[in-house]
């Protein structure tokens, strides 16, 4: 929907892959994974209609993402791993988590 906000989710096993072709989409990273180059560092990117993009987003990157638009939007998920309720692989966090610089607006 309009103006909505999905924040935020990471995994631990498994990689999303996120088509976005339509709406005006504010997909927001931060990486946990140590070690890496951008370790605690944010990528703010703005895709959809203008700025089409498929996101491979590795095990251990929260993301979130914010419909900035005034109609709905929608994306695809392609995950590299089936859903599997004996052990799923997704965590929350909420929107406002303190160790995360970043704020939805």
């Amino acid at each position: 929907e309009a103006g909505s906000i999905r924040a935020w989710v990471y995994h631990r096993r498994q990689s999303d892959r996120l088509a976005y072709t339509n709406g005006d989409i504010r997909v927001v990273l931060y990486d946990l994974r140590k070690g890496s180059p951008t370790y605690k560092k944010l990528n703010v990117l703005d895709v959809g209609a203008v700025n089409k993009v498929l996101l491979t987003i590795p095990p251990h990157v929260i993301h979130g993402v914010h419909n900035r638009g005034s109609t709905v939007a929608s994306f695809i998920n392609m995950p590299t791993n089936a859903y599997d309720p004996a052990t799923p692989d997704k965590s929350r966090l909420r929107h406002d988590h303190p160790g995360i610089p970043y704020r939805f607006v």
